[in-house]
């Protein structure tokens, strides 16, 4: 009995760390959310890498601010890491609205495929020399489409209908683009503004529907898969060169690799939510997308100024 409870005693003490740096991750999912799950894993991998070096504290559902004031913190060093979409990432850096034209590419894989090109390297690297932080573990955040108060099936039908976007000015582009009349509203408070008919309705993938229980006060889910939406996990470059050497490199080795984890729990999360929708009733609206096509393709026209330094990445990308 006693050689039971030592060992027990011995293999508690092993198993648990004694951190000497802890970093904070900031995001605004909800618990539920893929991208939360992904911060978790990131963080116990973290843990291990570093041999209980270095904590990550995960702070989710806005508790450290909106998506643009946790960009804003971890330029300047009030948070450590946070998840941010390319869309928020546009308003500071504009080569990267690239990933948030509409339709550009035909699924996650493909965005993925992009991420890991040598193009996308170089724009990840001019970001850091311009705001001193690091964009790495991209993924995607899923495919977006629209919940609302009615069904939209075409163009025609966003006519007068209020829908609700980010605070992001690529998103509010190309949400006018389909015809809509973009409303900005905060993530966190997008459901209160759909229940109050501030908003007709929003864009998210379905996974993000789901978790934040958008179907509860908009009952047509109409399938635009208009955007694949791309987020980052954002890295402050002093709080990494805080660390020692063999810690930092372990931290940036750890979120790189997150990519395609966090992509497999988006497309799991994506399946089950479609048929969830169907068990709770949800009206599942097949669109016209070759006319949203149509609608949107001078976006590329209108916006390749932002990328032309890094050439066509258009033709790159459809290319890959």
């Amino acid at each position: 009995m006693k050689k039971t409870i030592i060992a027990s005693t011995l293999f508690a003490l092993a198993s648990s760390y004694s951190y000497a740096d802890t970093l904070k991750l900031g995001h605004v999912y909800d618990v539920n959310h893929p991208w939360h799950k992904s911060a978790e894993e990131a963080a116990r991998r973290v843990a291990e890498k570093t041999e209980g070096r270095v904590e990550i504290k995960i702070f989710p559902s806005s508790a450290l601010g909106s998506e643009q004031e946790l960009l804003e913190q971890v330029i300047v060093g009030g948070v450590d890491i946070v998840e941010v979409g390319s869309g928020q990432l546009g308003n500071i850096f504009k080569p990267i609205i690239i990933t948030e034209m509409p339709y550009i590419f035909r699924d996650n894989e493909h965005l993925l495929q992009f991420f890991e090109s040598e193009t996308a390297d170089k724009i990840f690297n001019d970001f850091h020399q311009q705001f001193n932080a690091h964009i790495v573990g991209s993924s995607t955040w899923g495919v977006r489409h629209v919940i609302g108060n009615k069904s939209i099936t075409n163009p025609e039908d966003f006519n007068n209908f209020k829908l609700r976007v980010p605070e992001q000015a690529i998103t509010m582009a190309y949400a006018k683009a389909m015809g809509s009349n973009p409303t900005p509203v905060p993530y966190s408070e997008a459901y209160l503004a759909m229940r109050q008919n501030m908003v007709d309705g929003l864009e998210n993938p379905l996974g993000s529907i789901r978790s934040m229980k958008f179907y509860e006060v908009g009952n047509n889910l109409s399938l635009t898969g208009h955007v694949i939406t791309a987020v980052h996990y954002v890295v402050n470059d002093n709080s990494l060169q805080s660390l020692s050497s063999q810690d930092k490199e372990a931290v940036l080795s750890v979120f790189k690799g997150m990519g395609r984890y966090t992509k497999n729990l988006v497309e799991k999360d994506d399946k089950n939510s479609l048929e969830f929708f169907k068990e709770q009733g949800v009206n599942i609206v097949e669109v016209d997308r070759d006319a949203f096509k149509e609608k949107t393709k001078k976006m590329s026209d209108d916006y390749k100024k932002n990328w032309s330094g890094y050439g066509d990445l258009y033709t790159e990308i459809s290319n890959l």
